[in-house]
């Protein structure tokens, strides 16, 4: 490996996520500004948006396609750990043959706000999972999740996770 090329490739990952950042928070110019979000207002954020995320949880555990629809965007992408990836449709058509058995999502989660209106968890969730009628795996992987706020709701835009030690 060529001794400039690593750094060439932190720099490229650095500007992709900002670019990834930036379309997240632009996607939806119509969104009612929220107030500067202090450290106070951080905590009550993280709070905020942790229970919408194991509620995420739970929506795929009970195959419940309604409150997943209202909780995806409708550009939402989500990327897993085997490197699948589903867009929201693809995700609502598969929830019926996916098998959610249990999820423990650790305490220690912790937020990046990025403007007002977007904001990235990040945190630790063992689950064990599988297509209906055959073998449940268990995974422990470090999830990321985006949430950009829309007509005063938080939904989720991009959830990406990562093999966890």
């Amino acid at each position: 490996m060529k001794s400039g090329s690593l750094p060439r490739r932190r720099n490229l990952a650095a500007l992709i996520v900002t670019l990834l950042v930036g379309w997240i928070a632009c996607a939806d110019a119509q969104s009612p500004p929220m107030a500067k979000a202090g450290p106070a207002d951080k905590a009550a954020l993280l709070a905020e948006l942790m229970k919408l995320e194991a509620a995420s949880w739970q929506y795929l555990k009970d195959a419940n396609v309604p409150a997943m629809k209202q909780y995806l965007g409708d550009d939402a992408l989500m990327i897993f750990s085997d490197g699948k990836r589903f867009t929201k449709a693809q995700l609502i058509d598969a929830m019926p043959y996916i098998q959610l058995d249990s999820f423990t999502i650790e305490p220690d989660a912790d937020i990046k706000v990025w403007t007002p209106e977007v904001a990235t968890l990040v945190y630790r969730v063992t689950y064990t999972t599988g297509m209906r009628n055959t073998q449940a795996s268990t995974m422990k992987v470090l999830s990321s999740s985006t949430y950009a706020r829309r007509n005063g709701h938080w939904v989720s835009k991009l959830y990406q996770e990562t093999p966890a030690p």
